[in-house]
């Protein structure tokens, strides 16, 4: 190309081809821009309606802590004090159809969910109720992506707002979830005693062996206590 057709290069149509590709580039880049925008004003939405409710939760729940403490009394179900009981859940009016011509009805459906387990602590209701704390970035307005225009601030106040309602609903879940943990768990432990006593299924057995003297190198223990569960109930 010589010096005279450079000069002379936009009056070729390749030139307003050129034009329209640089125009298309900003209008991508603003798509993007708005994207990313959008993307991150729902990050912090999330972020700040979960960090907001989760505090509400904590509240409510701390002006309930004495009668979580009297009605989840896990250490009373213990076994010997050392020993969680198992975990028994019951699935009601169930139905099994094997093939065209049996069905089976249930009344209930008991299953061992979790086998004993020894435990030098009783589990409480805040092993369910604790949630973790959830912190904002608040140094977002220094990544350059925050509003320019009120075309911008419509977008990011909308999709904040959006963001804001789902975080609340996922820290709801994460409430019911560990209260759906927490009563089965407890209520099992219960159910666990209650068969026990009609003689439904048997106690787990656990073995004892005194232990005069162990060594270990350079670290010696006196009057060791060796427990093992040595049988897990069954029905």
């Amino acid at each position: 190309m010589t010096l005279e057709d450079a000069q002379r290069l936009y009056d070729r149509p390749a030139h307003v081809s050129t034009v329209s590709e640089v125009q298309q580039q900003k209008n991508e880049a603003a798509s993007a821009r708005l994207r990313a925008l959008t993307d991150t004003a729902l990050g912090v939405g999330l972020k700040s309606g979960m960090a907001w409710q989760l505090y509400n939760i904590e509240i409510a729940i701390e002006q309930r802590q004495r009668d979580l403490d009297t009605v989840y009394d896990f250490g009373n179900l213990l076994i010997r004090g050392r020993v969680l009981p198992a975990v028994i859940t019951e699935a009601r009016d169930l139905y099994n159809q094997d093939g065209d011509y049996a069905l089976r009805l249930s009344g209930a459906y008991y299953k061992i969910e979790a086998q004993p387990r020894f435990s030098s602590v009783a589990p409480s209701w805040r092993d369910y109720l604790t949630f973790p704390k959830i912190t904002v970035d608040r140094s977002i307005s220094l990544s350059g992506l925050t509003p320019r225009d009120g075309a911008e601030r419509r977008v990011w106040a909308e999709a904040v707002e959006d963001g804001w309602r789902q975080g609340v609903k996922q820290a709801n879940v994460m409430l019911e979830h560990g209260l759906d943990r927490m009563n089965r768990d407890f209520t099992g432990m219960l159910r666990f005693h209650t068969f026990v006593r009609q003689g439904k299924i048997t106690m787990p057995a656990i073995a004892s062996e005194t232990i005069p003297v162990t060594k270990y190198g350079n670290t010696m223990a006196v009057d060791e206590t060796l427990l093992r569960i040595t049988t897990l109930p069954e029905f």
